[in-house]
């Protein structure tokens, strides 16, 4: 859980849907918190890459979801990318005042969920550059982008108004056809949907504006085997030539959208300061370690989720050994029932003996003496049962107390 202002009181909640499990990402839900957070607000972490996502039955109380890019592709088959698509469904249909931001892979993510298309780019060319990008008349009607266009007017305006902005892009699969009811706002020649809306509920781009170029090429650019390296020298002259891009106004853009599509409270300055703040973890989240933005629990939180992740695995061998045990328990305890109802008609049985004296008993003390068999055979089984239970709290507890691999 991440707050906007450390000890304020929380009056907005919002969550980040993590989707990006590369250890070199590790941490960047922190950075993604500061890019779009403001004071006294909630924000918390969900690794949907571990099938982890916001209870539906607590959806009406979040404002705001934010859905990450990640190296995973939108068609890959994994069950939570599965999960986070019906998810992000669910969410649009039934809760249409919980906003959703989506980028890259979140974007086509959601593309998907609410019936559009997304897949390979035209060509099959991996995208890595600063893309420009062409807004449609629906963008520039937007109180969001006005606002943000106000404080951020776009790189390009002198000569093509606001109807051209710059972004640093990274992407294998774009969408490629709109949901039934979305609104495009923008494309380009690489992505025919950059960026599009649906409603007030969803807005979802391509482009990465919460990176810098300095990101983009220490976390991103060595990892794309598919490009040459005349390619990647190209990718970096598209970021270091032209000037500034639109970053920024995308980012304002983000925030006002996410607290009901105004971004009053918001200036240059308050936007710059918290683009630099998320930068400054960008860059150095391979190794956590403090500086003058980063802090003791934004460390705290990172360290927690690695060691969270070490131990999962015997956390989760101990948790199904115990349901194992609980469904042993269970069907014991049918069992014990059987025999309870086989002694109540020995009872009855034997008051019967007492009242009849007659030579014709013999196969009613045979029955007798099998209930006494299965009995001592059920005590065996409670027995071993007791046994097995003990050695597993043995194991829980030694994985609470960190002892992880001790005998």
């Amino acid at each position: 859980v991440f707050s906007g202002a450390p000890g304020s009181t929380p009056q907005m909640r919002f969550a980040v849907l993590d989707c990006e499990d590369a250890v070199k990402w590790d941490g960047h839900a922190i950075a993604l918190s500061r890019l779009l957070s403001r004071a006294g607000e909630r924000w918390e972490h969900f690794r949907c890459w571990n099938d982890e996502r916001p209870a539906v039955v607590d959806l009406p109380t979040y404002a705001g979801l934010v859905v990450t890019g990640s190296h995973h592709g939108c068609n890959d088959a994994h069950a939570w990318i599965g999960n986070l698509r019906a998810f992000l469904r669910h969410v649009v249909e039934e809760h249409p005042r919980v906003r959703i931001l989506a980028t890259c892979f979140g974007h086509q993510l959601l593309a998907q969920a609410l019936g559009g298309a997304a897949g390979p780019n035209p060509g099959g060319a991996f995208v890595l550059r600063r893309e420009s990008l062409e807004c449609e008349d629906a963008m520039l009607e937007r109180d969001d982008f006005r606002a943000a266009a106000a404080m951020f007017p776009p790189s390009g305006a002198a000569s093509e108004g606001l109807r051209r902005i710059r972004v640093v892009e990274s992407h294998g699969d774009c969408v490629t056809s709109l949901p039934p009811g979305a609104t495009l706002l923008a494309s380009s020649s690489t992505a025919a949907v950059e960026a599009f809306a649906v409603g007030d509920v969803a807005l979802a781009w391509q482009g990465h504006p919460e990176l810098s170029a300095d990101a983009v090429e220490r976390k991103i650019l060595p990892f794309i085997a598919s490009l040459s390296a005349e390619e990647k020298e190209a990718s970096v002259a598209s970021w270091n030539t032209g000037g500034r891009d639109d970053a920024l106004l995308l980012v304002a853009m983000a925030r006002g959208f996410l607290r009901g599509g105004t971004c009053d409270g918001d200036d240059a300055e308050v936007v710059t300061r918290h683009y630099e703040c998320a930068d400054e973890i960008f860059l150095n989240m391979t190794s956590v370690t403090s500086t003058s933005v980063t802090s003791l629990a934004d460390a705290a939180e990172a360290t927690f989720l690695r060691v969270s992740d070490a131990l999962r695995a015997d956390v989760d061998a101990v948790s199904a050994e115990f349901r194992h045990l609980a469904a042993m328990n269970q069907s014991a305890g049918a069992r014990y029932a059987a025999i309870g109802r086989k002694v109540g008609d020995a009872h009855v049985f034997a008051d019967k003996v007492r009242k009849v004296q007659e030579t014709g008993i013999a196969p009613q003390l045979a029955r007798l003496e099998e209930i006494e068999a299965s009995v001592g055979s059920l005590e065996s089984v409670a027995n071993a049962l007791d046994a097995r239970c003990a050695e597993l709290e043995r194991r829980f507890a030694r994985v609470v107390n960190g002892e992880v691999g001790n005998a």
